[in-house]
């Protein structure tokens, strides 16, 4: 009794260390070398038939994913699963970790006779992927970040803002000097894709919100009031928009229309600490200097709405002689 107060109690039936960190199928445990009556044991979790997880395991969304796609090489995470390994944004009600997106891939030609994944966790669907639309994360089979948009497409509770927020996301690129950005996916090769895709749940909608796509947003509230704006009409701000100030210098403000030198930010919640404020009352002086109107949008304006988040703009506009 002594000895174990000063150490773990040992266990001549402890688990393989690989098997300790995350879900783990019972065949995985089997080809390590686990007896069947070590896998019924009570710190082992079974959410689904043929998968156990260890009780002290802390896991991501993949980690949890990836027995399901092992026990069935026809299946891959997909969907808003995907979306999430992916890191697309999606609105608030769309990130739940708790359900996991299954997709049994239908070959091409192949037979159908296998129906979409049916376990608790699971929302099951049936997809027919080619090869080139799945890739490998950590172990775990996921639709590719293209193929996952075009789903996303076939969601219709999904709105094409949200569509589109998810597009800019995976197109958005600059090389400005400070946080450049690479494109997850360059807009020429999502373009490709879906021209090259038939017989596609979303591909008609992924088209059209194609032609919608702004290159350079880094956030989807930035996409959500560049949107609104293209609705109501008003001169196109471009994302990422270069301001010349009075010393040579550039300040990238999110949303900028040259012409009628205005200038756009969204400021989300990490605005509001001591670093960031100061960095903008920097930014905020040079672009007041450069002769530019500026207005700030917070999540405040758009619960407002949105006749009230172009009435802003459109007063700014104003100011600086637009007549539209």
């Amino acid at each position: 009794m002594g000895l174990w107060l000063n150490g773990p109690m040992p266990s001549p039936k402890s688990l393989p260390a690989q098997l300790l960190e995350s879900s783990f199928t019972v065949d995985e445990a089997l080809r390590l070398g686990v007896g069947r009556r070590r896998l019924e044991g009570p710190d082992l979790f079974r959410p689904s038939r043929g998968i156990r997880v260890p009780e002290s395991a802390l896991q991501s969304l993949l980690q949890r994913a990836r027995p399901y796609t092992a026990i069935h090489e026809s299946t891959a995470l997909s969907h808003l699963s995907a979306a999430m390994v992916h890191r697309i944004p999606l609105p608030s009600w769309a990130q739940d970790p708790t359900l996991i997106d299954l997709s049994r891939a239908v070959v091409p030609g192949g037979s159908d006779r296998l129906g979409q994944p049916r376990r608790p966790e699971v929302r099951g669907h049936r997809l027919r992927l080619k090869p080139d639309e799945i890739t490998m994360l950590s172990g775990t089979r996921v639709t590719t970040p293209e193929r996952t948009w075009v789903d996303l497409c076939g969601m219709r509770r999904l709105t094409m803002d949200d569509v589109v927020a998810a597009g800019e996301y995976l197109v958005s690129e600059h090389q400005r000097t400070f946080h450049p950005r690479t494109a997850v996916v360059r807009l020429s090769d999502l373009r490709s894709f879906v021209e090259s895709r038939h017989r596609v749940v979303g591909l008609g909608r992924g088209r059209i919100a194609l032609d919608l796509l702004a290159v350079g947003v880094d956030s989807p509230q930035e996409s959500y009031v560049r949107q609104i704006l293209e609705r109501a009409g008003l001169p196109r701000f471009v994302p990422n928009c270069p301001v010349v100030d009075p010393w040579g210098g550039i300040v990238w403000v999110d949303l900028g229309n040259v012409e009628f030198r205005t200038a756009l930010e969204y400021e989300g919640e990490h605005h509001s600490t001591p670093e960031q404020m100061a960095m903008d009352v920097w930014r905020d002086r040079r672009t007041r200097s450069s002769g530019w109107n500026q207005v700030k949008i917070t999540k405040h304006d758009l619960a407002r709405g949105e006749a009230y988040v172009v009435k802003r703009v459109l007063d700014a506009l104003r100011d600086h002689g637009y007549r539209g």
